[in-house]
C-alpha cells in the first residue's frame, strides 16, 4: 500500500507491504456545519461565558485600546481567517486600527519575521495594524502576581495594559499541556522567559502533565490561573481537520472555549490501534508543525506510545530551521546521558534542555530513523538518530532490524493524532 505522508510543504510517500500493515491511524472524518466564514461568525455571535465582543468593548469607559494575541509561525492556526470577522466586531463597536495591537504569542520561540507576519495575518492587516512579537527575553513585562503553585506571572505590558485583551488560536493535542489553545496564548504566549521556565520546572515532570488531559493536569491548571490573573476579556479558538479546514469555532471565556474545542479534537483525533507495532512510521504533520526539531518532536513523543519496546520509529520532519532552539542543540552537545540531563533539569529547569532529555528517552525506547533537511552528520552524531534518505529506505532497514514479518503502523498526522492501544 502506498501511503502519503506530510513533509514540509510538498509531502512524501511510503510503500508498506499489505501483509505487514497493522493499520493507518487517521483522524475521524468530521463534516463541518457551514463554511469557515459561517462557523466563525456563528461563534462570535454566540459566546460562552462572556458577553459578545461588541458589548464588552462598548462597556469600557476608557479609550478602548485592544491587544490581540495570535499564534506564531510554529502553529497552523488560520489567523488570517479569524481576524477579519473579529476586527469587524471591534470596528462596529467604534475601535480604530490605531488603537489595536496584534501580539504574536511566541512564548520562548524566536520573533516572527515580516514575511511570516504577512503570511499569518494577511498582507492587508499586516500593513495597517501594528504588530509585535512577545520576545520573552525583553524587559517590557509586568509582574501581576504569583500562582498558587508559586509561579511569578510576568506578562507583556502591552497586552496586560490594554483595555480589551483578546486571545485567538487553535485547539489541538499537546504532549504535556493536554491541549493547545485557550490559556496557552497567555502562558507561555505573552509571558516572560522566567515565568515560562518556572511553569515548566514546577509541572513538567508530573505524570499528569500528559497529552489530551486537562482535569488534574498541573501544567494546564497553572497556565489557567495565570491567564485568569491576566484578565483576558474574550477568546476565539478554532478546530481544524487533518487537511487544515476549519470544522469548529468557539468564543467567549478562554477556558470554556478550550474545553469545547478539546471535546471536538478528542472526538476527531484520538484513535486506537489494535496492538503495539514493531515499526511505526509517523510524520510531524508537515509545515508549519515540522519547521524545526523542537516542534517535530511532538510526533515522535506520541508515536512512542504505540511502538513496542526496542522497536523502530521512522519520523518525517523537514525542519528547515534545524533544532529551532539553541538550548536543545547545546544540551545534545554537552551531555551524554539522560541522567546527567535530569539532574541538571532538577537543579535549574532549562527550556530546550527538556527537549534534549526527551530526545534521549526516545532513543532508549526505540531505534529512531529521521528523514529531514538537517544534515546527516547532525542527525547521527548530534541527535543520535539514524538518518533516512527516504521513508522506503528507512522501512527496508527497519525490516532488517525487526524481521520480514514485522508489523507496521502508520500515523500520517503524528503531531496531532493521539494514538493508543
Amino acid at each position: 500500500m502506498k501511503i502519503h505522508l506530510p513533509y514540509g510543504k510538498k509531502g512524501a510517500s511510503v510503500v508498506v507491504p499489505e501483509k505487514n500493515l497493522l493499520g493507518v491511524l487517521r483522524p475521524e472524518e468530521f463534516h463541518a456545519s457551514g463554511t469557515p466564514e459561517e462557523i466563525l461568525e456563528k461563534a462570535l455571535w454566540a459566546p460562552e461565558g462572556t458577553k459578545r465582543l461588541f458589548d464588552i468593548v462598548r462597556g469600557k469607559k476608557s479609550k478602548r485600546t485592544v491587544a490581540i494575541a495570535v499564534d506564531d509561525h510554529t502553529r497552523p492556526c488560520p489567523t488570517d481567517k479569524i481576524l477579519p470577522p473579529l476586527l469587524d466586531e471591534l470596528y462596529s463597536a467604534g475601535v480604530k486600527d490605531e488603537n489595536i495591537l496584534i501580539i504574536f504569542a511566541t512564548g520562548s520561540h524566536r520573533t516572527t519575521t515580516k514575511e511570516e507576519a504577512e503570511r499569518l495575518l494577511g498582507k492587508d492587516i499586516a500593513s495597517r495594524i501594528k504588530y509585535v512579537s512577545n520576545d520573552s527575553l525583553g524587559d517590557d513585562f509586568t509582574l501581576i502576581g504569583t500562582t498558587k503553585r508559586g509561579t511569578p506571572v510576568k506578562i507583556k505590558k502591552a497586552f496586560y495594559e490594554a483595555d480589551v485583551k483578546i486571545l485567538t488560536g487553535d485547539v489541538e493535542i499537546h504532549y504535556f499541556a493536554g491541549y493547545g489553545g485557550g490559556r496557552k496564548s497567555v502562558l507561555p504566549g505573552v509571558a516572560k522567559y522566567d515565568t515560562i521556565q518556572d511553569n515548566y520546572k514546577r509541572n513538567f515532570f508530573d505524570p499528569n502533565s500528559r497529552p489530551a488531559k486537562l482535569d488534574g493536569n498541573p501544567m494546564y491548571e497553572n497556565m489557567t490561573e495565570a491567564a485568569r490573573m491576566a484578565g483576558v476579556d474574550f477568546t476565539i479558538n478554532v478546530v481544524q481537520d487533518e487537511k487544515g479546514a476549519i470544522v469548529g469555532a468557539y468564543s467567549g471565556d478562554f477556558d470554556s472555549v478550550l474545553k469545547r474545542g478539546a471535546a471536538l479534537v478528542e472526538k476527531m483525533f484520538k484513535v486506537r490501534a489494535k496492538e503495539k507495532a514493531d515499526i511505526v512510521i509517523t510524520s510531524a504533520n508537515g509545515a508549519p508543525h515540522d519547521i524545526d526539531l523542537y516542534q517535530a518532536y511532538k510526533a515522535l513523543h506520541l508515536a512512542l506510545g504505540v511502538v513496542k519496546d526496542g522497536g523502530v520509529v521512522i519520523l518525517l520532519a523537514e525542519c528547515p530551521d534545524g533544532a529551532g532552539n539553541k538550548n536543545y542543540e547545546a544540551w545534545m552537545r554537552k551531555y551524554k546521558t539522560k541522567e546527567e540531563m535530569k539532574a541538571e533539569l532538577d537543579r535549574e529547569f532549562n527550556i530546550g534542555g527538556h527537549k534534549a532529555y526527551y530526545n534521549l528517552l526516545a532513543i532508549e525506547k526505540a531505534a529512531i530513523f529521521l528523514m529531514t533537511a538537517i544534515s546527516r552528520e547532525d542527525v547521527e552524531k548530534l541527535y543520535r538518530f539514524k538518518y533516512a534518505k527516504t521513508p522506503d529506505e528507512a522501512l527496508q532497514e527497519a525490516f532488517r532490524l525487526k524481521g520480514k514479518d514485522a508489523k507496521v503502523l502508520v500515523i500520517p498526522e503524528g503531531s496531532t493524532t493521539l494514538s493508543a492501544v
